[in-house]
């Protein structure tokens, strides 16, 4: 009767082998995969910003459309969904803008695109003692800091973003 039992025993080992083969595989290719993913996506690359055209600009609310050329090395195309940046003119916050609508990147290709954004709160005092300074100065600092989220495939993403750029008075046509 030992005998039978222990024949048993070893078959059914036997018969569940190919089960726990199969699910070690499986976490082995899963863990892999997730581990690889930060490998495929590489940096997408603003290049240069070539226009920023203000539409409308209220004391309320500024909008305004930014043209500029992208590079995405990526095989799969991305999608900017949402983007929220505080922008800071000599150091005084002026306001905080936000991306109006979603921004599709094509897949492997370096290319032109514009970019609607508006500000959600536009601090007019801030911009009125900015500008008087500014006409005393040759040069001024134009600052950004916020994020941009973005979306490929069926992973999203939360890039932090900061910016610092010294603007002569002839790029506001002073």
């Amino acid at each position: 009767m030992n005998i039978a039992m222990n024949l048993k025993r070893r078959f059914l080992k036997l018969k569940n082998k190919p089960a726990r083969i199969c699910r070690f595989f499986c976490i082995v290719l899963v863990s892999s995969l997730i581990l690889n993913s930060c490998q495929i996506y590489k940096e997408v690359e603003v290049i240069e910003v070539l226009q920023v055209q203000i539409t409308s600009f209220t004391t309320e609310r500024l909008e305004a459309e930014v043209f500029f050329q992208v590079s995405n090395p990526n095989w799969y195309k991305l999608k900017m969904t949402d983007a929220k940046i505080d922008l800071m003119l000599e150091g005084k916050k002026i306001a905080e803008v936000v991306l109006v609508e979603t921004l599709v990147i094509p897949k492997k290709m370096v290319s032109s695109m514009s970019m609607k954004i508006q500000s959600e709160k536009l601090d007019m005092q801030a911009i009125i003692s900015s500008a008087l300074s500014m006409l005393f100065k040759s040069s001024y600092e134009l600052e950004g800091t916020g994020y941009v989220q973005g979306k490929a495939m069926f992973i999203g993403r939360k890039v932090p973003v900061a910016f610092k750029e010294k603007l002569a008075k002839e790029d506001l046509g002073f």
